[in-house]
């Protein structure tokens, strides 16, 4: 009778075990990451500007409700106005069903208010590159066609810029008559750039 070997058991390795011997993060481990973690935020947020992030966001929700009231006029078939209140730092958008320019209980208004900090405001900047007319308008009224009533531009800027005297944080929105289409414009380094 042959004797059959069997080969030998490997002892088994726990299942909780990691390489290198540890099965977690050690509390000291974690206020060293937590510390950096905090040593690179503060050195991050003082370069974060707050101010330019809310104008630029202004002066996207400005284009969007042209783009908005252009095709609503459009869709709907009846005029409707764009209203820019500088005081106030608002912006209306008038449903005129019956065309007459006027607010009756019939019609819809809806609007928003800038953030705090941004202002309508040329503030001194130079003309935009481009051949349209550089008028500030205040109120745009969008016809059935999709076109406006008026070429022109909306100025948007903040309280820090006015007060610096400085243009760097200046955003313009163009309106072209023809077509009712709204460019954004940037103004960086001493002249305007098309936003994006």
């Amino acid at each position: 009778m042959q004797s059959v070997a069997t080969p030998l058991a490997r002892p088994r390795r726990s299942s909780s075990r990691r390489l290198g011997g540890s099965a977690g993060f050690t509390l000291t481990e974690l206020l060293i990451l937590i510390v950096m973690l905090s040593i690179l935020a503060a050195l991050a947020l003082p370069r974060l500007d707050y101010v330019r992030y809310r104008v630029n966001a202004d002066a996207r929700n400005v284009m969007m409700t042209m783009a908005y009231a252009q095709r609503l006029a459009v869709s709907l078939q009846h005029n409707v106005q764009v209203t820019i209140d500088a005081t106030n730092r608002q912006v209306r958008t008038l449903e005129d069903r019956n065309d007459d320019g006027q607010f009756t209980n019939d019609e819809r208004v809806r609007g928003f208010q800038l953030t705090e900090g941004v202002i309508f405001s040329r503030n001194g900047a130079p003309a935009l590159p481009s051949p349209a007319p550089n008028n500030e308008v205040t109120q745009i009224t969008f016809w059935r066609d999709g076109s406006a009533n008026t070429a022109g531009v909306v100025f948007l800027n903040t309280t820090r810029g006015v007060a610096r005297g400085d243009n760097e944080d200046s955003r313009a929105l163009e309106i072209v008559r023809s077509t009712g289409r709204t460019t954004w414009w940037t103004f960086t380094g001493g002249a305007w750039r098309r936003g994006t």
